[in-house]
């Protein structure tokens, strides 16, 4: 994490994605916010502009959105008055973090949609009583199951919402959020008049919708509903996005030192993706 000594910072908000995780090839589970080949250092060096501001990065590994979203507050409430530039990075859905315990011992869990992680033993409480790992997955499994993504998505909007709401109150002008594991497809935000639920978007019909099981009329009112809610939230600006419809995670094109997370080459590709989103604003780019 590059740091120059002046009063105006550049931050960064978000996952693993941001935090550098995987780039210390000794501790491949660690953040390494401050590699070379991190995309945050990579665009600092883009820009004279960028150069000449203190990088912060409060990104932590494994949060989920919500953890984010707090982060990123809870930073703007006390810094807000000496930020210039914003980038806050949003992750996959849903993400379950939380303590199954209160003990003087790890009792995190740590899941996602794709996979459970960090649960490596089973969790003991000075009770006698012992979750076992079977039986934290079965329940993580299920909660995985039950959670609509629709409502997930709608949590990123309204967070999103607060953000630009919050800076702009603090007058911070440059404020960018990426897509980094976000799971809509192309066009997703965009409500479609007139047509048949088969030109819906692939993710809204599977995803969202599940319109092999529903008849055309119950289609048409959830559809109308979601677009809805999203609007009512405050609706999404793709102007506000560096890459609203091409995620980081797509874009994927190697890994580093832990085989998981995106390695040099992506982290070049997600640099290179912001300064062509930016290029007007980074006229000084070298």
């Amino acid at each position: 994490m590059m740091k120059v000594n002046n009063s105006k910072k550049i931050v960064f908000s978000g996952c693993s994605y941001t935090a550098g995780t995987g780039f210390n090839q000794l501790e491949p589970e660690s953040m390494v916010k401050d590699s070379p080949y991190l995309w945050t250092n990579l665009l600092q060096q883009s820009s004279s502009k960028y150069k000449n501001l203190e990088q912060v990065n409060i990104s932590v590994s494994g949060s989920s959105n919500t953890e984010i979203f707090e982060n990123t507050i809870t930073y703007l409430a006390e810094y807000g008055n000496k930020i210039d530039t914003m980038f806050c990075q949003w992750t996959s859905m849903p993400r379950f973090n939380f303590m199954a315990g209160f003990e003087l011992w790890n009792t995190s869990v740590s899941a996602n949609r794709n996979n459970i992680k960090d649960i490596t033993t089973d969790i003991n409480l000075n009770n006698g009583t012992t979750w076992s790992k079977s039986y934290i997955d079965d329940i993580v499994n299920r909660l995985k199951v039950m959670k609509h993504l629709h409502w997930e998505i709608l949590q990123v909007v309204k967070y999103s919402k607060i953000i630009k709401q919050l800076t702009e109150k603090l007058n911070i002008n440059n404020v960018f959020f990426i897509n980094g594991l976000c799971p809509w497809d192309k066009n997703y935000f965009i409500e479609l008049q007139n047509v048949k639920p088969e030109q819906y978007t692939n993710f809204t019909k599977k995803e969202i919708l599940n319109i092999d099981n529903r008849d055309d009329q119950d289609i048409f009112k959830l559809y109308k509903l979601a677009h809805q809610h999203y609007q009512d939230a405050g609706g999404i600006n793709e102007e506000e996005w560096i890459n609203l419809y091409s995620s980081y995670n797509s874009h994927k094109v190697d890994f580093n030192f832990d085989n998981h997370h995106p390695g040099i080459e992506s982290n070049k590709l997600y640099a290179q993706m912001i300064t062509d989103r930016l290029i007007p604003f980074l006229e000084d780019r070298l």
